[in-house]
């Protein structure tokens, strides 16, 4: 884990802070006195300063997981546990935003396990070292899972599983050739069997003991000769007992506070005067119960700390799933009234462009009659009237139907709207006005026509032109009125003839008039009059 630590870019420090930190890091793994425990805990506490202050949270998980290992070799149970959870915190944070060394977690949850096992929570600990386990990569250091595992299942009284797991651990790191955990897991393994009262027990625990000496590691000779002082103790050989515990108590002094401690009260428990035993006895009820009761604490701290980032992060979640339905309905709202506005646009364009397309097909139509029929018979009856030969009867005709279309071509001929509106409906009507027909106009020179659409003004003209041509045809009316009024924005405008009247029957003159009032969005209403005739009522 250090070496992968110090060979990122993030611990290119100088070559002097390397080596003082690996110096350290070895110091509070393999420590040979307690001072040296004491002078690494100093340096890491400055050393989590400086990475506090350079913002460097894979250097502070490091620092905190040295700091929790040192703190619970000098006996600081409780301040353990919390540069523990202290350093998991930090590592779940930025997690998604760094690469952290292979095992991080798991090392600090096999760590929490031993906290937890200290303080006599044998479950508690099985449980974070299987957690630790499932997310493990490392085979070596999921034997060194496995083997606390294994204690953790000997502290809840489950020997069978414990002997199981250590029988596997040293196997497979004697395969491994890793003699420092093999004489752990060989220690374990023995007094995990003389507890069960298996003979095989003090045999594993005499050889663990030989391969450690060896080694030389204070703290692991420690443990050996606290197993061996218990073994001996529990088969009521005080004088061996007692003597693993004296050499226990003097080793003790060269690696830390909490050993010293727990060999002094192995050396006491075996004192003759029963008052020192219930002493001894009931002062670690105490201290155990004291460290479970800030141990608890700190781990509902920690939980409710994990509740209350989960909280948060929901409610995040619920403002932003709020704030994006309120979006698509913004969005969804714009897009139907931009949905609206657009066909209503179209509508009107399409409108528009078709009175206008009828417009200009009336005019080349008009003006096609005019150039070449009109013309033509001019031409015709002007040689006619040249020729030597005249024809009376052939001029008659030709003049009668020159007139037809001239009459055709005024009919559909070209309207200037944008001149004064009134007086070209009355010359329109006035057109109409024989000795056989009287035609009254009210108002049609008084209104101001210029707030109506130039297509509403030519569907009006033609509408009334229809309604003319369809009274001279068919209705045998002697009188006409036609009248205007504004009322309001709306031009309100009444046709009345009394022609023979009778019901209403829309033929193609009338549909016509009625499609173009509807297609400037106006109405019309056809209707008899009182006495015969016809009365029609057009608003726009």
């Amino acid at each position: 884990m250090l070496s992968s630590l110090l060979s990122s870019s993030s611990y290119c420090f100088a070559q002097q802070t390397v080596d003082s930190t690996a110096y350290f890091y070895n110091k509070i793994l393999n420590p040979d006195s307690a001072d040296d425990l004491v002078v690494s805990y100093v340096y890491f506490k400055k050393y989590k300063e400086e990475k506090g202050i350079d913002q460097d949270t894979l250097g502070l998980v490091f620092t905190y997981q040295m700091l929790a290992m040192a703190e619970y070799k000098l006996g600081q149970i409780y301040a353990s546990e919390q540069s523990a959870i202290e350093a998991l915190k930090l590592k779940e944070i930025a997690s998604d935003v760094l690469q952290f060394p292979d095992g991080t977690e798991s090392r600090i949850n096999n760590h929490l396990g031993m906290v937890y096992r200290t303080t006599a929570q044998p479950e508690k600990a099985i449980q974070i070292y299987s957690k630790a386990l499932s997310k493990n990569k490392s085979l070596k250091d999921s034997l060194i899972l496995l083997n606390n595992l294994a204690n953790a299942h000997r502290d809840s009284g489950n020997y069978d599983e414990a002997v199981d797991l250590l029988t596997s651990v040293v196997r497979r790191n004697k395969k491994l050739n890793n003699p420092v955990e093999t004489a752990r897991a060989l220690d374990n393994l023995g007094y995990t069997q003389a507890l069960a009262n298996d003979p095989k027990g003090l045999e594993n625990m005499l050889e663990a003991l030989e391969l450690r000496k060896e080694l030389g590691n204070p703290g692991q000779l420690f443990t050996s000769y606290n197993h061996l002082t218990e073994y001996y103790a529990s088969i009521g050989d005080t004088t061996t007992a007692r003597m693993y515990a004296v050499l226990g108590k003097n080793l003790a002094k060269k690696v830390s506070t909490k050993y010293r401690q727990e060999a002094l009260e192995s050396y006491f428990a075996l004192s003759d005067d029963p008052e020192i035993v219930e002493y001894i006895r009931n002062n670690d009820s105490i201290t155990k119960a004291s460290l479970q009761n800030d141990i608890k604490f700190a781990s509902i701290k920690y939980d409710f700390s994990k509740e209350q980032e989960r909280t948060q992060v929901a409610q995040l979640e619920r403002q932003k799933e709020s704030q994006r339905k309120n979006l698509f309905k913004v969005i969804g709202l714009f897009i139907l009234l931009l949905g609206i506005a657009l066909y209503f646009v179209l509508k009107y364009r399409h409108r528009k462009e078709k009175v206008e397309e009828i417009y200009r097909t009336e005019s080349r139509i008009s003006k096609k009659v005019h150039d070449e029929v009109a013309n033509d018979l001019y031409q015709i009856m002007s040689k006619i009237q040249t020729s030597i030969q005249s024809n009376d009867t052939i001029l008659d005709d030709l003049d009668s139907v020159y007139h037809k279309t001239r009459d055709i071509s005024k009919d559909y001929g070209l309207i200037e709207p944008e001149e004064e509106f009134g007086e070209l409906l009355n010359d329109l009507l006035l057109n109409y006005q024989n000795d056989q027909v009287n035609v009254i106009s009210k108002n049609l020179l008084r209104i101001d026509w210029n707030g109506l659409a130039t297509e509403k003004k030519i569907a009006l003209y033609r509408v009334l032109q229809e309604l003319m041509t369809n009274m001279r045809k068919h209705s045998e009316a002697s009188l006409v009125v036609v009248s205007a009024e504004k009322l309001g924005s709306k031009y309100v405008v009444e046709y009345t003839d009394n022609g023979t009247g009778g019901p209403i029957k829309i033929g193609n003159g009338l549909r016509n008039a009625e499609n173009r009032i509807h297609s400037v969005k106006g109405t019309i209403i056809f209707e008899p009059t009182e006495r015969n005739g016809f009365k029609a009522k057009i608003k726009l």
